[in-house]
């Protein structure tokens, strides 16, 4: 799937003007992940971010004294990784390919320094990514509960 397939459903690219469109062209690539394969590490840098064209991506919450937890698949489509866009620009959850996978990696400082002097880019993306950590801490809070709650309820 190219980034032009992509950009009628991805609420990051949806709206785009062209010349939006073609800079954050030039700064993506496509990069393939093995299943198993760490893509980004709780608060490792977040210097890219990414939307899935093939394959499945688990956000985990890592290990500290028990097995790690599964929050949240994502999928084609999806835009993987928030962090990016907010300092201190580190990972809050770790990305796991469950499948082979393949993604559109967006290098966050170009795309953060040209928010800085294109205001429809940037309510754009901050649109868009906003929305995308609001549905994530919905997706973990309702995960959290499900892990946490009292046997038999």
């Amino acid at each position: 799937m190219s980034l032009e397939e992509l950009r009628v459903n991805s609420q990051l690219l949806a709206d785009l003007s062209e010349d939006s469109f073609r800079f954050l062209e030039s700064v993506a690539e496509e990069v393939t992940f093995e299943t198993g394969t760490v893509i980004f590490e709780e608060d490792g840098p977040a210097e890219n971010f990414f939307l899935i064209t093939d394959g499945k991506v688990g956000l985990e919450v890592p290990p500290r004294t028990r097995p790690a937890v599964l929050i949240e698949t994502l999928g084609p489509g999806d835009l993987l990784g928030v962090s990016w866009l907010f300092p201190h620009y580190r990972w809050n959850w770790r990305a796991r390919a469950l499948a082979a996978t393949t993604v559109i990696s967006f290098d966050a400082e170009a795309v953060r320094t040209r928010c800085d002097h294109d205001t429809a880019l940037a309510l754009n993306v901050h649109r868009a990514v906003a929305k995308e950590a609001v549905r994530r801490l919905h997706q973990a809070r309702l995960r959290l509960l499900d892990l946490y709650k009292e046997p038999g309820t």
